[in-house]
C-alpha cells in the first residue's frame, strides 16, 4: 500500500557507511525524549554515511539545480522507549546545496551544514568506484558489482536497516521521519578508505572513536513522511 502524506521523495543511492564505537555516554545527551541508545553486541555505534541525493521533490515539486549531489552525514543508532521502533539520530548532516541546509534546519529540524561536498563514481566491467570528499578529505569505497542481503543478527543489517529517524524540534518533542523504500543491498566490498580529517566535522568530543565497519550499499528510491511521536502527555512522534 503506498503511503500518504509523503512530504519528500528523492533517490539515496551508492552509500559509504563506515561506522565506529562510540562511548555511549557522549551520545546521551542527543537522545530526543522517548528514546534510548540501540545497542549492537552492548556497544554504541556511530556511522558516518556518503551518499548521492538525486531526483528531489518537495510535495511532488521538482527543486531546480538540486537533482544529484553528494552528502556526508554522521548518524547513531536508537530505539523508541514506546514500542521499540529502531531508528537513527543524526548529529550533522553536509550537504553543498544552501537550499536545503536552508530548508531543512528551518522546516524539518534538521542539522543540516553547507559544506563542499563532491561525489564521484566510475563503473569498469563489473566493478564500482566511488568517492565522497570534502576539501581534499575523502571516503571512498571499491567492490565488486555484484549486491547480496545483509544476513541477519550482523552489523551490517544493524546499520542499514532503519527506517526512522527521531528529530527533537524546537519544542523538544520528538519528531519521527518515516522512510519508505525497498531493501538495501550491499555491494561485495573490496577496498575502502576514509580520511580522519572528515571526523573534525564533528563535536570534538567525539574525536575518540573507534573504527568498526565499512559497507558499501547500492540504496534506492525514497519516499518520506513526517509525524509525531505519542510518548507522553504533550509528546508526539512519527518515523521516516
Amino acid at each position: 500500500m503506498k503511503p500518504t502524506n509523503i512530504f519528500m521523495t528523492g533517490d539515496w543511492r551508492d552509500l559509504i557507511m563506515t561506522t565506529f564505537e562510540i562511548d555511549k555516554d557522549i551520545l546521551d545527551p542527543y537522545l530526543p525524549k522517548g528514546t534510548e541508545i540501540d545497542l549492537y553486541n552492548n556497544k554504541a555505534l556511530l556511522s558516518m554515511v556518503g551518499f548521492t541525493f538525486s531526483k528531489v521533490k518537495f510535495y511532488d515539486f521538482k527543486v531546480p539545480f538540486h537533482q544529484d549531489f553528494g552528502q556526508i552525514n554522521f548518524r547513531f543508532y536508537v530505539k523508541s522507549k514506546i514500542d521499540s521502533t529502531k531508528g537513527v539520530v543524526f548529529i550533522k548532516e553536509f550537504a553543498p546545496k544552501p537550499l536545503i541546509t536552508l530548508v531543512a534546519n528551518l522546516v524539518y529540524n534538521e542539522p543540516y551544514f553547507n559544506k563542499n561536498i563532491t561525489n564521484n563514481k566510475s563503473i569498469t566491467d563489473n566493478n564500482i568506484s566511488l568517492e565522497y570528499n570534502h576539501n581534499g578529505a575523502k571516503t571512498s569505497a571499491q567492490a565488486n558489482l555484484t549486491t547480496f542481503e545483509a544476513q541477519k543478527n550482523t552489523l551490517e543489517l544493524f546499520v542499514v536497516d532503519r527506517y526512522v529517524a527521531f528529530i527533537k524540534n524546537k519544542k523538544s518533542e520528538t519528531l519521527q521521519y518515516k522512510i519508505f523504500h525497498k531493501p538495501w543491498q550491499l555491494y561485495n566490498l573490496d577496498t575502502s578508505y576514509f580520511d580522519n580529517e572528515l571526523l573534525n566535522l564533528l563535536p570534538i568530543t567525539f574525536k575518540n572513536i573507534k573504527h568498526v565497519s565499512t559497507c558499501f550499499v547500492d540504496g534506492s528510491s525514497v519516499e518520506v513522511k513526517k509525524g509525531l511521536l505519542q510518548q507522553a502527555k504533550n509528546v508526539v512522534v512519527n518515523s521516516i
